[in-house]
């Protein structure tokens, strides 16, 4: 299984993806975080509403970054980028300024979730033979969380009660979403379907009772949500395209996300949680 920031990037061929988790704080308005590559060769991260308006760049480098999360509490921006030689995750203040490096490790590490008190991060990467590592909000006390078994474990994402993580592994052949408590216990295949599942994303609902994942079981990857306990597994979209995922409000009630091909190649689509209502939200590069 490829990596997320990999598979956004190769599958879609678009010059823009999503954060997987890029929404602001639940007291505040929904805010979208999104990768583009609109005013430079390389891809920067713009901040936005959902309808497409408030646009504000957030980075400007001569390297990827991408998949901003906004910590819970508001004060920080996590995301990933290649100013390191394999790829890092990195922190900036919520208007840009001073990025550092967080892991700074030799290998490939991708960012995953904020833990809901903003306190420490979840994320995965290769080093050690790969697996799903947390740490402090500062780059402290990194640690194995879950070991890969043979393949890559991807995208971890914190619920919102702190006392568990989703992840994406390969490790019964085909990709599926797994669950563990934070203490390592308690490992669970919630899909336990035969294709790939959750390569364009995995989303706890605002509220932790639903996950919303993309499946290619249908043949191109579409947008399902099911039951924490990987219960009720239901379609919400039925396309064409290929389609990612980007955030829940945070009152639980739509849902945001990507399809490829879309005109223009850089708009995003918000649906109602349940599938209805879908809609198209194009953005404009704000005036300097």
């Amino acid at each position: 299984m490829r990596r997320l920031t990999l598979i956004l990037l190769a599958s879609t061929g678009l010059a823009i993806v999503a954060s997987l988790a890029g929404t602001a704080p639940a007291s505040k308005q929904w805010t979208i975080g999104l990768t583009s590559n609109r005013e430079s060769r390389d891809s920067e991260i713009y901040g936005m509403r959902a309808d497409g308006g408030g646009v504000h760049r957030l980075t400007r480098s001569p390297y990827f970054d991408g998949f901003p999360i906004w910590s819970p509490n508001g004060k920080k921006i996590a995301f990933y980028s290649q100013r390191s030689p394999k790829g890092d995750v990195f922190l900036m203040n919520p208007d840009g300024s001073s990025a550092r490096n967080l892991t700074r490790n030799l290998a490939h590490d991708s960012l995953g979730s904020w833990s809901p008190d903003s306190r420490r991060i979840a994320f995965d990467s290769d080093r050690a033979g790969g697996g799903v590592y947390v740490m402090n909000a500062d780059g402290s006390e990194q640690r194995l969380l879950v070991a890969s078994q043979s393949s890559a474990d991807a995208n971890p994402q914190w619920s919102p009660d702190g006392r568990t993580l989703l992840f994406v592994t390969a490790r019964d052949g085909n990709d599926e979403i797994y669950s563990i408590n934070i203490d390592g216990s308690g490992l669970r295949n919630l899909t336990g379907h035969g294709q790939r599942d959750g390569e364009g994303g995995l989303l706890w609902s605002p509220d932790g009772r639903r996950i919303a994942y993309t499946t290619n079981r249908d043949g191109n990857n579409e947008i399902y949500v099911m039951n924490a306990d990987g219960s009720d597994q239901s379609r919400l979209t039925r396309s064409p395209g290929y389609e990612t995922l980007l955030s829940w409000s945070p009152d639980g009630r739509r849902i945001a996300f990507q399809r490829a091909p879309s005109t223009p190649r850089w708009a995003f689509f918000v649906m109602n949680a349940d599938g209805t209502g879908g809609r198209k939200v194009t953005w404009s590069i704000p005036r300097r």
